[in-house]
């Protein structure tokens, strides 16, 4: 008798790749010591992701899926009718192998935990259409309108730099990491580099004194001075491009993991401990003080400063957003959907505070103690970070849908803008005073610029020298900084 069982495998994987492959290769059966019939899929960084995509498998098969990487760490992770299966971590070349029940017909979607797009359907046995329909009809989303827009592509001088978060300056340059690997799952190393893009066409790059500091967050003061997070550096880095200074700042708590950070009105920096689950606030005149974040194990990421001098975190794994207010007093507000990850927050013109649901697939905000969720169009796009325009709308990058979406609060719509590839992988986000809306591409290794309102017929894509530098350095001895030309129009 047919067993209405469903499997569900998830693949766990953060930031980027550059490998790709065609459907139907790497698929060699065979058989392992026992007799048992052995099926390989084979893994990569980009799309298709699995190879074979689709695959008819029979009843009491091993399965083994090897990571071809190249650059990203997986874990597979299976729930069956017996119970769960974790892999742990698979790097790039090693592989896991899992042997499937005799007795059950199944449908297996193995997906991406983090990333659900990235998907490939096992079908055990022979389970009945319907069940396969249901399954592979889950990660696909209503069809989009197609949104008039330029994009506008700027190629980063350093290989795998994975660009990540982007402000803009009071001349409009555009800011932005270039933290590379060695966290959330990429197996690349970490960089000290920070990148600036000018009005003028240059694309400089700046070495912190730290080595592999991990540059995570980054904000730009009204002086033009930057503010950076150091990842592993576990320090604050105030940097001075004007004068060719920078200064960094140890944190107390070791490893504490530092990533979002924000000014305040009295030139007080926050930013958020992740690891140390801590508020940290570094005074104009260089001391840190820390404060307590009272849900333990938060993992706050993303944070931002009210008018009223209150700081603003989400918390990622807590699924709350918590206040620390002036007089140092902490409230928190949970999230109504379960395990929404809450990753960048931001404060708009009317105070009202706006968050993200990487997990949850929802932007949301909380005005007068009240939390409301907007829910996005698309299944496991993935809302990263967040932006609110002169006219209170809000924008967010999709990391895992690679789309810019826009949320109009008063009429409750949200429109979305399709980017040149599927694996872009969009981070940080900022907009210029001219209104084009700068974004990192992290899988491209490319920073962007989406211009609203171009060709009638979609996107049209303008790049600067794709795929490799655009010119040669030329030293900057006072900063150890290189400077690289890129064509901006």
């Amino acid at each position: 008798m047919f067993k209405r069982s469903l499997l569900v495998a998830a693949m766990l994987l953060v930031m980027a790749g550059v490998s790709s492959s065609a459907w139907g290769e790497d698929r060699p059966n065979s058989q392992v010591s026992d007799g048992t019939q052995l099926i390989k899929i084979v893994i990569r960084d980009e799309a298709p992701y699995f190879s074979p995509k689709r695959q008819q498998i029979s009843r009491g098969m091993t399965v083994i899926w090897e990571n071809q990487g190249p650059a990203l760490i997986h874990t597979i992770f299976i729930n069956t009718a017996f119970g769960e299966v974790h892999s742990g971590s698979i790097k790039p070349g090693e592989s896991f192998r899992y042997k499937f029940s005799d007795e059950d017909d199944a449908v297996v979607k193995t997906s991406c935990e983090v990333h659900p797009y990235m998907y490939g359907v096992l079908l055990v046995g022979h389970p009945p259409v319907s069940l396969i329909a249901a399954v592979e009809s889950e990660v696909k989303g209503s069809a989009a309108p197609v949104l008039s827009a330029r994009l506008r592509e700027f190629s980063l001088p350093v290989k795998d730099s994975v660009p990540g978060i982007v402000a803009i300056d009071s001349e409009d340059a555009v800011w932005f990491t270039m933290g590379g690997g060695g966290f959330a799952n990429i197996n690349l190393p970490p960089l000290n580099l920070v990148g600036k893009l000018t009005a003028d066409g240059d694309i400089v790059t700046y070495a912190l004194p730290t080595p592999g500091s991990g540059p995570s967050g980054l904000t730009v003061g009204r002086d033009g001075l930057v503010y950076v997070t150091e990842f592993f550096g576990n320090k604050i880095a105030k940097l001075n491009a004007r004068q060719r200074v920078v200064e960094e700042f140890s944190i107390p708590t070791p490893d504490a993991w530092p990533t979002g950070l924000a000014l305040d009105a009295s030139g007080n920096l926050w930013f958020n401990e992740t690891n140390g689950n801590k508020i940290g606030r570094l005074s104009p005149d260089g001391r840190i003080k820390e404060f307590p974040v009272p849900t333990f194990a938060a993992r706050s990421t993303g944070l931002a400063t009210d008018a009223e001098g209150s700081v603003w975190i989400a918390e990622r794994d807590g699924n709350k957003i918590g206040c620390l207010r002036r007089d140092e007093t902490f409230v928190e507000y949970s999230i109504p959907t379960p395990n929404s990850k809450p990753t960048a927050i931001i404060v708009d013109s009317k105070q009202r505070v706006w968050f993200s649901e990487r997990e949850g697939n929802k932007i949301g905000t909380i005005e007068n103690g009240e939390i409301r969720e907007y829910a996005l169009p698309r299944p496991y796009s993935g809302p990263f970070s967040l932006w609110s325009d002169r006219d209170e709308r809000i924008w967010f990058t999709e990391i895992f849908g690679s789309r810019i979406g826009v949320l109009n609060p008063a009429a409750g719509s949200i429109n979305e803008y399709e980017l040149s590839r599927t694996d872009s992988w969009p981070a940080g986000l900022a907009m210029d005073s001219q209104g084009s809306l700068w974004f990192s591409s992290q899988l491209q290794n490319r920073v962007c610029a989406l211009v609203v309102g171009g060709p009638k017929d979609g996107m049209k894509v303008e790049t600067s020298a794709p795929g490799h530098p655009v010119a040669q350095p030329a030293h900057d001895p006072g900063l150890d900084a290189s400077a690289e030309k890129a064509r901006r129009e």
